[in-house]
């Protein structure tokens, strides 16, 4: 059976270090952060994603009018999401040496601390007794491997150029 053109060996190549773009030019500049200071593709995919969060919220807030604790669960979400947005965006755009780094790394992992204990005190007393077990047990593992990956490890912008990192990914030919 014929699909279609043969494939060549060189098409299905992946790297997983894509070549440069051109705004990649300058090394100084953080990731994420537009050289000129002017908006970049990342900033439109976020609002359109923070528009479909809020949209989603609403929706979810309209359905459960009469429900207090889910209004109170779905707005405090909503408010936590985007303000871990703003500090994942605040994070990235900080200097690797900057002494703010581990305040902001601290309210990150908060934050996904918080969501995670909601949304797992939310599932829970849906399940039944062992799965609740479970559910509970892998809130408690993603907490602490994020304290340890945030914490412990060193931080990979913190390395020196010369060291060799603890873990490195094997790279595609």
């Amino acid at each position: 059976m014929d699909y279609g053109k043969p494939l060549v060996k060189s098409e299905l190549r992946l790297s997983l270090n894509p070549p440069p773009c051109a705004q990649d030019n300058n090394p100084t500049t953080p990731t994420g952060a537009a050289s000129d200071g002017s908006s970049s593709p990342s900033c439109a995919s976020a609002v359109v994603a923070l528009s479909f969060l809020g949209l989603n919220s609403v929706v979810a807030i309209y359905r459960s009018r009469h429900d207090p604790r889910s209004i109170l669960f779905v707005t405090v979400c909503f408010f936590c999401v985007v303000l871990l947005f703003h500090l994942l965006r605040v994070f990235e755009r900080l200097p690797p040496g900057s002494p703010r780094r581990l305040p902001v790394k601290a309210a990150v992992w908060a934050l996904t601390t918080t969501l995670t204990v909601m949304f797992s005190g939310r599932v829970a007393p849906l399940m039944p007794a062992p799965v609740a077990a479970v559910v509970w047990s892998m809130a408690a593992v993603t907490i602490l491997a994020g304290f340890y990956l945030f914490f412990v490890c060193p931080d990979a912008a913190s390395t020196a150029a010369d060291e060799k990192p603890a873990c490195k990914v094997a790279e595609g030919p």
